[in-house]
């Protein structure tokens, strides 16, 4: 950029060396290998051309009649399944996908019956002796019906726990045959219950009858006997499949099938995104999407409120294009090749219906190539002079652009900041003439003068730290001072703080403090965090309008959420909002004073704690912004 801002200063005359050095002589070039694109070899290009794209077409339709086919296969390279519900149900195995994880509901057996349940394992867990705890859950076969499975699976358990006990066999041959549908209260099917349980205790080595047991149960498994989410599915076949002989027909499609479904699990949000897409060409009948990470095709048949599909692998995909493709050219003067580019967004020839295949076809004669090149040389030349010439000016301009918007952002920020700071100091100089003048008497009035002088210093001196550590987080030199502590009294401190600033009214307490939410961080800068989310919300929502706060854990993690009622954010600005300087168009349009570091400053600290900072928002319905952090088990 340097540079080139010398050559511009320099004068109009090394622009006209330029000028004629490089783009007139490479213009020539262009012009001299136009004239060769003239006559047969013309008519000679256009012809093959049509032949490919009726090869193409020909292929498309080929591929169309194999995915339909195939779709309808019951093995594993096309897993069946259909997209409702938020959900991905795969029929044969009867398992489901969902962003959430969740599992299937569990059994609720008659309030009578859990009673009869519960006092049962009180005697257990009571340590009521052998003979109290057997006599116990074996009443609860005859007058508790609903939960008798559950008590043979308690009867299994303790029969494996004793030493020398015959009663094992007896239950794990009364559970094999009478609790095929059976679940247990927390959603696990009996007879997969009872599989985990023999491998647990070594059962699986010690009754002849276990092997047996194991090969049934996860053979029901493979046929979808029992509705679970896939992460269930994949848990209990691992197991089952590792206490079982390898060489097993069933054990490794069962394992491949296993990993396939925890590798898939990722790509659920993208398919039922796929799914409730508008983009879609109704007239086609699927449509198709790839997904590089695990390298299989999604194919959905679109209709109405349900969508049935299939999953096919990338490669099989591949293969059976290739071989398709090799034969529609057999009688052709060029090969065809398919296969999938590393960016399959922009392949050089695709089909319409299965855009992320890419279709090159290279010249079968390595002597037609040489010609050809010798032919075309200087065409060749000449057009990597001119896109040498224009990627140099499109970079160039890409470089002005940057450093503009650089500068429009700078001056945007000294404006906002300089705006920021006088706000303060003009209500702190109001206030010091005033008692100056001293006409201010009353010692009430003197004290209230005082606590709003004292509050404008405390704003004042908040951005400076703000700007401060801001300055110092973006150049690595920022400390922290890392301690155990809990995200509701961060929420609180800050929520007091804001209602000392008379917003109580706008503000509603949603946090979760049933136990701690213990996290490790910096305390100044975690309390910064969350004051900054608020200060956010307040100042872009209207008047009047609430602010939740709300916290929360899942998985290994704890979160606070701040939602507001504000104008929400466009989608071309969700990126953008969490970039230095940046500030959303509806604060210029609402007059919102700030300097554009805030939410900056929030992902920084995020990062540096091991955190994220995450946002969701509907524009003219508000915004919702979650900070999470590792939780700190004590």
């Amino acid at each position: 950029m340097g540079h080139l801002g010398r050559i511009v200063h320099q004068g109009p005359r090394r622009i006209a060396l330029l000028g004629g050095v490089v783009l007139l002589p490479a213009v020539a070039l262009g012009l001299l290998a136009f004239s060769t694109f003239r006559g047969e070899q013309v008519h000679e290009e256009y012809q093959r051309k049509e032949r490919q794209q009726q090869i193409l077409r020909l292929l498309e339709s080929d591929l169309g009649s194999w995915i339909l086919s195939r779709c309808g296969e019951a093995e594993m390279g096309a897993f069946a399944f259909e997209v409702r519900q938020n959900r991905i149900f795969l029929q044969r195995l009867n398992v489901y996908l969902s962003p959430d994880h969740q599992r299937a509901a569990a059994p609720a057996p008659s309030a009578r019956d859990a009673d009869l349940w519960r006092a049962a394992q009180a005697v257990e867990f009571r340590g009521g002796g052998d003979a109290a705890v057997f006599h116990g859950y074996r009443r609860l076969l005859s007058s508790a019906p609903a939960v008798a499975s559950w008590a043979k699976l308690a009867l299994l358990r303790l029969a494996l726990l004793r030493a020398g006990s015959s009663d094992a066999p007896v239950w794990l041959k009364e559970i094999q045959h009478t609790d095929q549908a059976a679940m247990t209260e927390s959603g696990i099917p009996v007879r997969v219950a009872a599989a985990l349980l023999l491998i647990e205790h070594d059962g699986a080595a010690a009754l002849p009858e276990a092997a047996g047991f194991l090969s049934q149960t996860l053979a029901e498994l493979a046929r979808g006997c029992w509705p679970l989410n896939a992460a269930q599915w994949a848990y209990y076949a691992r197991e089952i499949s590792s206490a079982l002989d390898a060489s097993s027909d069933l054990v490794p499609s069962t394992v491949a099938t296993a990993g396939f479904l925890e590798s898939f699990a990722g790509a659920v949000h993208e398919v039922l995104a796929m799914k409730q897409s508008l983009e879609w060409r109704r007239d086609q009948p699927f449509a198709a999407r790839l997904f590089p990470g695990i390298q299989i095709v999604v194919v959905l048949f679109p209709g109405g409120d349900r969508n049935a599909g299939c999953m096919l692998a990338g490669a099989d995909l591949v293969r059976e294009a290739e071989t398709r493709l090799t034969a529609l050219t057999a009688a052709e003067d060029f090969a065809g090749r398919i296969s999938i580019p590393a960016d399959i967004t922009k392949p050089a020839i695709s089909l319409q219906s299965l855009p992320f295949l890419e279709a090159t076809f290279p010249e079968r004669d390595r002597s037609l190539w040489h010609s050809h090149l010798r032919r075309y040389f200087i065409f060749y030349t000449a057009a990597l002079l001119l896109l040498g010439a224009g990627a140099g000016l499109f970079f160039t301009y890409r470089a002005v652009a940057r450093e503009m918007e650089v500068s429009r952002m700078k001056a945007e920020f000294v404006s906002s900041v300089s705006h920021e700071f006088r706000t303060p100091l003009s209500a702190i100089e109001a206030l010091l003439e005033r008692l100056e003048s001293g006409k201010v008497r009353d010692e009430k009035m003197l004290r209230r003068y005082y606590q709003a002088s004292r509050r404008e210093v405390q704003r004042l001196t908040g951005m400076v730290n703000q700007l401060l550590d801001f300055s110092r987080l973006k150049e690595g030199c920022k400390e922290f001072s890392f301690e155990t502590i809990d995200l509701n009294r961060l929420a609180e401190d800050a929520v007091e703080s804001f209602q000392n600033l008379g917003f109580g009214a706008r503000l509603a307490d949603a946090l979760d403090r049933e136990l701690p939410l213990n996290i490790s961080a910096d305390r100044n800068a975690g309390y910064q965090c969350v004051h900054n989310l608020i200060d956010n919300a307040l100042k872009y929502s209207p008047d009047g309008s609430r602010v939740t706060i709300t916290s929360g854990r899942r998985d290994s993690e704890v979160f606070l959420r701040v939602s507001d009622r504000g104008p929400g954010i466009a989608p071309e600005e969700r990126e953008l909002i969490f970039e230095q300087f940046y500030r959303a168009k509806s604060a210029s349009v609402q007059g919102i004073q700030g300097a554009g570091i805030g939410l900056a400053l929030v992902k920084r600290v995020m990062l540096a704690h091991g955190g994220k900072v995450t946002m969701e928002s509907l524009p003219g319905e508000g915004s919702t912004f979650e900070i999470s952090f590792p939780e700190v088990k004590t």
